[in-house]
């Protein structure tokens, strides 16, 4: 007797763990001006915002994933800052994936998602450049 109620006690409590996982289980999808934008972690997300900013696209997140990992993205036109740091910019129709793993661009993993918005950057600021000249 003493060892069915032991089992239900923990099977129980491991459908209150499930329950609670798919909880803390975030996963929307968001229209940032031409960007797409989709947040799909594990844990808490504390902050959440999409709104237009003086006729500009903002994006704020923020949230931190159940290992404990804080992540702050945020995206006002095509200028994306992550953790506070300036990342680069996005180019028209990019769709941006922030994960458990990072914020990645496209299809292209975490690494080449960071050259890609920094390629974004220094040509945007070469051209700009040029266009003193």
């Amino acid at each position: 007797m003493l060892r069915l109620k032991t089992s239900q006690a923990v099977g129980l409590m491991l459908i209150g763990l499930l329950a609670l996982s798919s909880a803390c289980t975030h996963e929307t999808v968001h229209q940032v001006g031409s960007h797409k934008v989709r947040v799909a972690r594990n844990g808490i997300q504390t902050t959440l915002n999409v709104a237009e900013r003086g006729g500009v696209p903002t994006f704020e997140y923020e949230g931190v994933s159940t290992a404990g990992k804080r992540l702050k993205v945020s995206i006002t036109g095509d200028k994306v800052k992550i953790d506070g740091i300036s990342a680069g910019l996005l180019r028209d129709g990019d769709c941006v994936l922030i994960s458990d793993d990072g914020v990645a661009v496209n299809s292209l993993d975490y690494g080449d998602s960071e050259k890609y918005l920094r390629a974004n950057s220094s040509t945007s600021e070469s051209s700009q450049t040029s266009s003193l000249y």
